[in-house]
């Protein structure tokens, strides 16, 4: 059973402190999981109706607001907004709840947010492509693609290479970037060296408006260099790829901005700026109400880009000046998995970012990472940052072994013992009389799993049959459970409040 600290007595929000030692909740009478256990990061599995968001989850989501975090809520599925307004609700903290959503007022220029922020990295070209290359990564996951080869590397470079010379060209000429101006910038281009040098070209081309803007431009040396640089690539390299080859890319880079020119994506993520991630770190809970099941690709997009976002700004604070911890929530966590949240989670510990994922298995990651050994190593090198596991009732054989093997092996010792009977002559046989009685027994010793693959289909699943109780196995990286003397133990999680 779990025991919540509803006041943890060592943080005091006030004084803006928080000590890592501070107790969120329990696992048992003796053994608390602290601020620092947090901030090492937590997956939780369990198959659909084991009560892991009801149990574990809630228990967690609850005690990180209590004790005064800030964060970043994703949603897959379309109850989750109710489900966190009954969270902040009970803990006290539905005024630090804002939701960004179609049908609210905010609104998150994320380009012009990376461009314009503060800071000794701020505006720098390269970011800026990554931010985009990004929402391309989490598209293909969406779709279980991986890309692999010396070809696919090709499209991603060159693509890479496009939008780097268009951001460029863009900050120069209009000292801003939008999606609209990407398009028509890589739409109004050049296909020939000889409509490069026409007058018919130059005069409706909104790229070469571009180009002779930056040129009319006060620029320093160094940007000068560089423009000389993109000019070059609009005006001759570009136009001399060869024709199809330079239609994959324009179509791979117009299609993937395009998305974000248009409807939802455009209101809420390519107009004015009302909120950023920064907010966080002031105690607000910021739920993107976009859920995939709902919103499906654009749903994912959007998140993704926020996520992201938030990756990158929380990254860049000052803990000394803003040491209030935070929290990045993902129900349904594959659905929003990039090759960035490998980086991130072995570092965030230092920025007081805990991270929470839950899904139902292992093998929803390895899935939509591209399956084979490369995604497996993708996904545990996620599983290997995130300290705190919290294993449901669970019907999947590949994550019961992975549980299973995570938790290890210890000696054991089997007892056999052996009766066997030798009649003495046929007529002892047919009678059952006169048997000569062997017995042997013996102790052997082997290496064993000390949790059985098979326990993971027998923990409680809560609802009324089992009153509202949630069994889970916990296992904690480096920790010694005191009750145990192991490094997991048997938790049970409340489903209402007790």
């Amino acid at each position: 059973m779990f025991w919540p600290f509803r006041k943890p007595p060592l943080i005091d929000v006030a004084a803006n402190h928080w000590s890592l030692a501070a107790p969120l909740l329990r696992f048992s009478k003796r053994d608390c999981w602290t601020i620092g256990n947090s901030l090492n990061g937590t997956l939780i599995l369990g198959a659909t109706g084991s009560g892991k968001t009801s149990g574990s989850g809630r228990a967690i989501a609850l005690s990180l607001l209590q004790a005064g975090f800030g964060g970043l809520v994703l949603t897959a599925k379309s109850e989750e907004r109710a489900l966190w307004e009954s969270y902040c609700r009970e803990a006290g903290r539905l005024n630090d709840l804002l939701i960004f959503g179609p049908d609210e007022p905010l609104r998150f220029n994320f380009l012009d947010h990376e461009r314009q922020r503060k800071g000794a990295g701020a505006g720098l070209t390269e970011n800026i492509v990554q931010l985009l290359m990004n929402l391309q990564e989490v598209a293909h996951t969406r779709a279980g693609q991986s890309g692999s080869g010396e070809k696919d590397e090709y499209w991603q470079e060159a693509k890479e290479q496009l939008t780097r010379n268009c951001i460029d060209l863009l900050s120069w000429a209009t000292e801003h970037v939008t999606v609209r101006d990407l398009h028509q910038l890589v739409n109004s281009a050049p296909t020939s060296e000889a409509q490069a040098n026409s007058d018919a070209w130059k005069n409706w081309s909104f790229c070469y408006k571009c180009l002779a803007a930056a040129d009319n431009r006060s620029l320093t040396v160094e940007q000068r260099d560089d423009l000389k640089v993109v000019a070059d690539f609009f005006l001759t390299e570009f136009p001399a790829i060869a024709g199809k080859t330079r239609g994959i890319i324009t179509s791979t880079f117009t299609s993937m901005v395009d998305v974000l020119n248009r409807g939802i994506l455009r209101k809420l993520l390519c107009s004015e700026t009302t909120v950023t991630p920064e907010v966080v770190e002031t105690g607000k809970i910021l739920l993107l109400d976009l859920p995939i099941m709902e919103f499906a690709r654009v749903g994912q997009l959007a998140q993704a880009i926020w996520k992201y976002s938030f990756q990158r700004s929380i990254s860049r604070r000052n803990i000394a000046n803003s040491p209030r911890p935070v929290f990045l929530w993902a129900d349904e966590a594959q659905y929003f998995l990039t090759s960035h949240d490998m980086m991130f989670q072995s570092t965030c510990r230092s920025y007081r970012v805990a991270t929470v994922l839950l899904s139902q298995n292992v093998s929803n990651f390895y899935a939509v990472l591209g399956g084979g050994e490369k995604a497996r190593s993708e996904a545990d090198s996620l599983f290997g940052n995130l300290n705190t596991k919290i294993c449901h009732a669970n019907g999947d054989s590949v994550t019961n072994e992975w549980a299973a093997k995570l938790i290890g092996q210890s000696r054991q010792f089997l007892v056999n013992a052996n009766n066997s009977y030798d009649p003495s002559d046929w007529m002892s046989a047919v009678t059952g009389v006169g048997r000569t009685q062997q017995t042997s027994s013996g102790i052997s010793e082997s290496y064993q799993f000390e949790v059985q693959p098979c326990v993971f289909t027998t923990l409680r699943t809560g609802g009324y049959e089992y009153n509202g109780d949630v069994d889970a196995i916990v296992i904690q990286n480096g920790k010694t459970f005191r009750d145990t003397s192991r490094t997991w133990r048997l938790a049970t999680f409340q489903q209402t409040p007790g």
